[in-house]
């Protein structure tokens, strides 16, 4: 069996969430086994940044860069026809659904359903994920204890998602979404033909490319 693809994600980010949109549905992405890795963008960017990992929330982005990012997210959904609610304004606390997710993982409990549903709860419904009855409601739907909230919504969790944050950072995970196969990292959803491209090398091949340093 093929070792699963490491994906890192933040439920907050748009092109995490459209890579979500083309994995769930494209049967030569979906065939593939992938493994979720809850992290907070805000920690990556903070680090990046030489800040403290909890820094108060920064924009990394000039008004021009912005402006352009907004209209691409609207054109590469409309694009991919991947649904999108306007979007949210504040943007919602994406820590307690990461904290659910990563307590999932945690216990070795299958979670892909659940974060199907944050996804479309966030991108498709614009509900609040990061208030408590919408993520009971995503357990609910995703047939998952509701209860594993209790410890999820805690400093404890949110302490454990900064670490797992800081830790993917010194991989070289330094933005969402990140895929790792074969110890190679593809970052953004606009790689993920290239990744199935590579996947789709013989190992032999993929060694070369390497010992060629490319």
């Amino acid at each position: 069996m093929a070792a699963p693809i490491d994906i890192y994600y933040d439920f907050r980010s748009p092109y995490a969430y459209l890579a979500w949109w083309r994995i769930r549905r494209r049967q030569a992405l979906s065939a593939w086994k992938w493994r979720w890795n809850p992290v907070s963008i805000d920690v990556l960017l903070n680090l990046q940044a030489g800040r403290e990992p909890m820094a108060p929330y920064v924009d990394p982005l000039p008004p021009p860069k912005r402006k352009h990012f907004l209209a691409d997210i609207r054109r590469s959904a409309n694009f991919l026809g991947a649904p999108l609610s306007p979007l949210h304004q504040p943007r919602p606390d994406p820590v307690p659904a990461l904290c659910v997710a990563l307590r999932l993982a945690q216990e070795g409990i299958p979670h892909d359903r659940f974060i199907d549903m944050v996804f479309e709860a966030m991108w498709q419904h614009r509900s609040d994920i990061g208030a408590r009855e919408v993520l009971v409601n995503c357990l609910i739907s995703a047939a998952l204890d509701e209860t594993v909230i209790e410890s999820a919504v805690s400093p404890r969790a949110r302490s454990e998602l900064v670490t797992q944050s800081m830790q993917a950072y010194e991989v070289g995970i330094f933005g969402v979404p990140s895929f790792v196969a074969h110890g190679e990292i593809f970052f953004g959803a606009d790689r993920l033909d290239m990744l199935a491209w590579q996947l789709e090398q013989q190992p032999e091949q993929i060694e070369r490319l390497r010992r060629d340093g490319i």
